[in-house]
């Protein structure tokens, strides 16, 4: 049986980790710092999607946060796609280190194509994973990596409850 959390569910969530319905200026400032350091990676021949996530897409960001990225890779080219995104982001100085944090680049979570479905680390009844998806903000995504990742994710999990989220969420997609 899908995973699937019903309104109520999703209020507490929303109210737990402090979610806005519209991004703030705070947040508008995180995604146009993102575009603008996007441009420089976004030639790499193998990424497939770069994606926004944890406080600012769910919009709840502060002066304090940091900007978690979700980065997917051609099958076989994770590695190369780290190290040239990273080597590239810290000659730029904006990569995020233990003591320089806030609006900072975080390159902690990178998958390939066929590791997109996270029904391979979820736990039994994950809120947090299940709304941490639906919150995503794909910022680029090539050869419609966003629809694939949505279409892998929902064999584990129901989120036509939550469509209205997942098509506004598109508004941020850059194509190649």
């Amino acid at each position: 049986m899908k995973e699937s959390f019903d309104k109520k569910q999703h209020q507490n969530f929303i109210k737990k980790f402090n979610i806005k319905e519209n991004p703030s200026e705070i947040e508008l400032a995180f995604y146009k710092k993102t575009e603008k350091y996007i441009k420089y990676i976004k030639w790499i021949p193998w990424l497939k999607m770069i994606w926004i996530w944890n406080s600012i897409s769910m919009n709840s960001a502060n002066k304090n946060s940091d900007i978690d990225l979700y980065i997917v890779s051609d099958n076989n080219r994770m590695w190369i796609v780290r190290i040239l995104i990273t080597l590239i982001f810290q000659i730029m100085w904006v990569r995020k280190t233990p003591s320089k944090h806030a609006w900072r680049f975080c390159l902690s979570f990178f998958s390939t194509i066929d590791w997109m479905n996270f029904s391979n680390f979820k736990i039994k009844d994950d809120i947090y994973l299940y709304f941490w998806i639906i919150y995503f903000k794909p910022i680029l995504s090539f050869d419609d990596t966003y629809e694939l990742f949505l279409n892998k994710n929902s064999l584990w999990a129901d989120f036509s409850e939550y469509k209205n989220i997942l098509n506004e969420n598109k508004k941020y997609i850059k194509y190649k």
